[in-house]
């Protein structure tokens, strides 16, 4: 009994940081890391802060259907 609530309460805490990555953004850069290790292993992959920067340079260049 004790373990099926530990399991449940973990999955529950796993979905609710899955939800919190997605609003926050912060699965885009997990994504980018994982294409650039599998479609550009040569490369190496921009920080964390690098990658932000370049985001938001890009999305200040191009906005395209942001409201603000």
């Amino acid at each position: 009994m004790a373990a099926a609530v530990a399991d449940a309460a973990r999955r529950a805490w796993n979905a609710v940081a899955w939800y919190v990555n997605g609003v926050t953004g912060q699965s885009r850069y997990t994504a980018y890391i994982a294409h650039e290790r599998e479609r550009h292993p040569e490369r190496e992959p921009l920080t964390e802060s690098e990658f932000w920067r370049a985001h938001y340079a890009q999305q200040d260049a191009d906005p395209g259907a942001r409201c603000c």
